[in-house]
C-alpha cells in the first residue's frame, strides 16, 4: 500500500503507474499507455480504516485485476492518507488506456462485477465499513 500526504496528492501518478511523459503522449515504448485515470476518494466510519482498505483490496482489486488482464484497465492503487484531515481517508486510483475512464469499459466491468462474489470483512460490507466521498477523472497534461 502506498501512503500519501494529502498535500502531495496531485504529484507523481504518472510515475506511479510506471509510465513515463512519452507513454502520457502516446509513444508507449514498450509501457502501457494510459488515457485517463480515475479516482475515487472514502472515508473510513470510525476506527475501520484497516478494514475498509482490506475490503478494497479483496473485493474492488479482484475485479480490476481481471480488468486489467483483460486490457480494459491499465492499474491500479490503494493510497492511504497520513494527513487527518476529515474529508477522506484513502483513495483508489485507477489508470484506463483511454480518456473515457469507467465509461469506456462500463458495459464489460459489469459482467465482471456480476461474477464476483462480495467477500465482508469483519462480517460487515463497505456500507458499514465507510463510503465513496467524491470522485474524479484525470488525463495526461
Amino acid at each position: 500500500m502506498f501512503v500519501l500526504s494529502k498535500r502531495d496528492f496531485g504529484f507523481g501518478l504518472m510515475g506511479m503507474f510506471g509510465t513515463t511523459t512519452a507513454a502520457a503522449a502516446g509513444e508507449t515504448g514498450g509501457q502501457s499507455h494510459v488515457g485517463s485515470f480515475d479516482l475515487t476518494f472514502l472515508k473510513a466510519n470510525d476506527v475501520e480504516n484497516d478494514s475498509l482498505a482490506r475490503f478494497i483490496r479483496k473485493n474492488w482489486f479482484a475485479m480490476d485485476q481481471i480488468a486489467v488482464e483483460r486490457g480494459l484497465m491499465v492499474d491500479y492503487r490503494l493510497l492511504v492518507s497520513t494527513g487527518n484531515e476529515p474529508d477522506w481517508d484513502m483513495v483508489v486510483v485507477v489508470g484506463y488506456p483511454t480518456q473515457d475512464g469507467y465509461a469506456g469499459i462500463a458495459k464489460e466491468f459489469e459482467a465482471i462485477r456480476a461474477a464476483h462474489t462480495t467477500v465482508p470483512i469483519n462480517g460487515k460490507t463497505l456500507r458499514q465499513l465507510g463510503s465513496i466521498v467524491s470522485s474524479r477523472r484525470l488525463v495526461p497534461g
